[in-house]
């Protein structure tokens, strides 16, 4: 297999152009300092991949931190923060040494203690769910289509990445990423996965959401996935999606340490899985106090209501429901100052997965600007 992302021409670009968006060559964001999105490769064994990934991303990593620490979490103090982060990382070091490798070398290749990269891939259990989160999650079953609108802090624009990782076995997978942690993405063995923030009075801990979602991006199969987060200490509220080119997927919503498995007829409509930051389990009455934002409540209709009239083929159905404008509260957001926190938060980015073709396509920054981007895996 290449070393470097090859690249789907004619069938992206067509596809892109067709949606009158503007295409950016692979080639043109690789680790450009310039690009909101650069496209960032990283190799070798844990320790390389991440004394790597620290030192070509520690700028973004000290403005990443910087952000969090002063707006995100400032009520809290060093002290807490050190103690809790390191909690986490007694628990990831337990669920994976592998893991815990990585992360003391993109500390130390970033010049940052480790405490400081444990807590940015610890944010979403440390905030506990407490701020705007604002996704829209799709998988076309038949067409083996699975995407998402990552919203979030607008700074994220300018400091969030597109990982190429390769491990020392030539096992790669690619991922959009915010600095020191993967989120959402594809692997060569055609394995896809997003996320969406829940909320809940569940109280937070045990491993890190995004450390399972790095696990579902280093497995195999939608089973082997699907084992590892049921068998880890999960303390948090998220819905995982992971899905396969084989048109196989499983939809898991976590609750503290409760984990629901949706079945069709609480997740798909037409074929297609929907998903935004409500639970959707029938199971309900089991979780404590569940809540759901009224955005979250519009997106979920607005979506429903569209994969009845797009027929669900390719990526290009997929981002006409994902850049849908319609509506006070619509699917693709525009950045809108938050008056509780005084920060601006919308869609950050757009991203759209063809798992047959392992093909990711994402937009630079928020997708209502209609610059996009694109990379492939090669089969084996």
């Amino acid at each position: 297999m290449s070393p470097h992302p090859e690249i789907s021409k004619n069938s992206t670009v067509e596809l892109l152009a067709a949606q009158g968006l503007k295409i950016v060559p692979p080639n043109l964001i690789e680790e450009h300092p310039q690009a909101k999105l650069p496209l960032v490769r990283l190799t070798g064994s844990p320790q390389e991949i991440g004394a790597e990934h620290g030192t070509k991303l520690s700028d973004r990593i000290e403005k990443a931190f910087e952000l969090y620490r002063a707006k995100l979490f400032s009520q809290w103090t060093d002290a807490s923060l050190k103690a809790t982060s390191l909690a986490f990382f007694e628990r990831i070091q337990e669920f994976s040494q592998q893991y815990a490798l990585e992360l003391q070398a993109i500390a130390s290749g970033a010049g940052r203690s480790l405490w400081e990269i444990v807590m940015l891939m610890s944010r979403t259990e440390i905030l506990c769910s407490s701020v705007p989160n604002e996704c829209t999650s799709l998988y076309f079953k038949q067409s083996r289509i699975l995407g998402q609108n990552w919203d979030w802090v607008e700074e994220f624009e300018n400091l969030a990445v597109i990982f190429d990782v390769t491990r020392q076995d030539g096992f790669r997978f690619v991922a959009l990423g915010e600095p020191g942690f993967v989120k959402i993405g594809l692997n060569t063995s055609g394995i896809g996965v997003c996320l969406n923030i829940l909320k809940c009075q569940a109280s937070t801990g045990g491993i890190p959401v995004h450390i399972l979602l790095r696990k579902v991006l280093d497995s195999t199969s939608v089973n082997e996935a699907y084992h590892a987060i049921a068998a880890a200490e999960r303390t948090t509220m998220s819905n995982i999606l992971i899905a396969d080119d084989s048109g196989k997927y499983v939809n898991l919503e976590l609750a503290g340490n409760q984990l629901f498995t949706l079945d069709s007829n609480e997740v798909e409509v037409n074929n297609v899985v929907v998903h935004t930051n409500g639970f959707l389990t029938s199971k309900r009455e089991k979780i404590d106090f569940p809540e759901e934002s009224e955005s979250s409540a519009a997106r979920i209709v607005r979506a429903k209501s569209l994969t009845s009239t797009q027929c669900g083929q390719n990526e290009a159905d997929m981002l006409r429901i994902l850049l849908d404008q319609e509506g006070n509260l619509p699917i693709c957001r525009q950045s809108e100052r938050n008056i509780f926190d005084g920060l601006t938060y919308g869609t950050v980015s757009t991203v759209v997965m063809n798992l047959r073709e392992r093909k990711l396509i994402f937009s630079q920054g928020n997708p209502r600007k209609k610059t996009f981007s694109y990379v492939s895996i090669l089969k084996h």
